[in-house]
């Protein structure tokens, strides 16, 4: 039977990149099976032809890109009829193995991890975060050295890869990273989805994660009690920046924000409805729209440090390292010994402000920017007052009943 074979050219807009250009792909396709990769190049949407399959116009760009598509066009082919004039089943990942290779070879595992960060980098900043593309970076260095170590060679092609790899490599970054538990589970989960975008683009045949089960392990979220948050509110700090760090961490304990959506917090953010100072804002991580009432000690922190001119960012936000180095030291001040971030004012936001006081979870998600109420029940432990209060008012309901058992025959 006759093989049906397409050669498809085509942008990726989904992974726009930086200078508004998209990675221009090539799909590959026999009888109805495919596989995709890059062709290392990148067109503006509106010059690209869609149903040629080619950059539009006849400039000197146009005619430099189409002149290299057409010729990773007919590499593709020649290794199409290769494999058919040698009997070979002609799979898109076998013809895609040949091209990468030259000669048949697989393609290779950090080979791949390095493409993929390279993409991941032209994304920072439009649609990818810049501590997404450090993880991924932090378990390619973890994974080289493991390669090197257990294959003795620079890289490995993904046919070696078997679920014992999966395993002594989870051993290696546990034992020789001493990483916790959790940044463990993060990293392995970082490196499963790139076997899993190797496994899409055909240069895996097999999941070789199939039936291994990662846990991650619970840990308390730390926050301040009301009496905590008021010890460190009423703290004398000389003005600079540990005050400013001081103010800050308040200010998300009572909105919810996170260091970095204060920091990109713009005047234009702030609004008045019905005499009230409202925060309209979008979550810089999950691009979330959040409106979040502003009350007394944030209106106070707002009025402390907002600029006169009342344009650009509302706060002058030290680094995020910074801000966790003066915490330590206020927190100490404040008689607080365990560990505190700046991230702890959200978990603060989630218990102490807000569902300790009777808002209800539903709220909460809201107000925090989750997109699912499951993240927002992790941030939000329930409260030993809470608890008691809320015991009190049921064995109070629970006297009206009157259920107690007759001591009388």
């Amino acid at each position: 039977m006759r093989n049906t074979f397409r050669i498809l050219f085509y942008i990726k807009r989904s992974a726009m990149r930086r200078d508004g250009r998209a990675p221009v792909m090539v799909r590959i396709t026999v009888n109805g099976e495919r596989t995709q990769l890059t062709t290392r190049h990148a067109v503006a949407p509106a010059k690209w032809d869609a149903l040629q399959g080619r950059m539009a116009g006849r400039s000197a760009e146009a005619r430099l890109t189409n002149g290299s598509l057409e010729l990773i066009r007919a590499r593709i082919g020649g290794c199409y009829d290769r494999l058919t004039a040698s009997g070979e089943p002609a799979t898109p990942a076998r013809i895609k193995d040949m091209y990468l290779g030259g000669d048949g070879r697989r393609q290779m595992l950090l080979a791949f991890f390095r493409d993929h960060n390279e993409e991941f980098a032209q994304m920072v900043g439009v649609s990818r975060s810049a501590n997404t593309l450090y993880k991924y970076r932090c378990v390619y260095t973890h994974l080289a050295r493991f390669v090197c170590e257990r294959y003795g060679s620079d890289d490995v092609p993904f046919y070696r890869l078997d679920s014992s790899f999966v395993t002594a490599f989870h051993s290696y970054i546990m034992r020789t990273g001493a990483l916790k538990p959790n940044t463990a589970w993060v990293y392995m989960t970082a490196l499963k989805h790139i076997l899993m975008l190797a496994r899409g683009r055909g240069c895996l045949s097999r999941d070789i994660f199939l039936n291994y089960r990662m846990r991650s392990v619970y840990v308390p979220r730390g926050y301040l009690t009301t009496d905590e948050i008021r010890r460190v509110a009423q703290l004398p700090l000389p003005e600079g920046g540990m005050r400013l760090v001081r103010d800050l961490f308040l200010f998300s304990c009572f909105t919810g924000l996170s260091y970095i959506d204060i920091r990109n917090m713009r005047f234009d953010n702030i609004r008045t409805l019905d005499g009230e100072l409202w925060i309209d804002i979008s979550r810089r991580k999950t691009g979330t729209s959040v409106s979040v009432r502003l009350f007394d000690v944030p209106q106070l922190i707002l009025a402390r440090y907002s600029s006169a001119a009342r344009s650009g960012t509302v706060f002058a936000v030290p680094s995020n390292g910074w801000c966790n180095s003066c915490l330590r030291r206020i927190m100490l001040t404040a008689g607080i010994e365990r560990r505190i971030t700046f991230h702890s004012a959200r978990h603060t936001f989630a218990t102490s402000i807000t569902l300790s006081q009777g808002v209800a979870i539903e709220s909460i998600s809201k107000l925090l920017g989750h997109k699912n109420i499951r993240t927002t029940q992790i941030y939000a432990e329930v409260t030993r007052s809470r608890l008691r209060n809320e015991m009190n008012l049921l064995s109070k309901r629970l006297e009206k009943m009157d259920c107690a058992p007759s001591a009388t025959a």
